[in-house]
């Protein structure tokens, strides 16, 4: 498991958890949105701006390429 706090936001990726590759999202403690990291786009719920946001940062960061062995 991989964790990355900005801003109130909790974005969380579990490395064997199923297709497509995904994120949980966690906004005030309260909502946990999955975000599709392959279409870039959320597989349920709404996710707000400001979570948007991180996550954008987090991809210029490169924290979601997929590294090859």
């Amino acid at each position: 498991m991989t964790r990355w706090k900005m801003g109130g936001i909790i974005v969380v990726f579990y490395p064997n958890d199923h297709r497509p590759r995904h994120v949980h999202v966690v906004e005030d403690g309260k909502r946990d949105i999955k975000f599709d990291l392959e279409h870039w786009k959320a597989m349920d719920g709404v996710l707000s701006p400001k979570a948007g946001k991180v996550l954008e940062e987090l991809k210029s960061m490169g924290v979601f390429d997929v590294k090859k062995s």
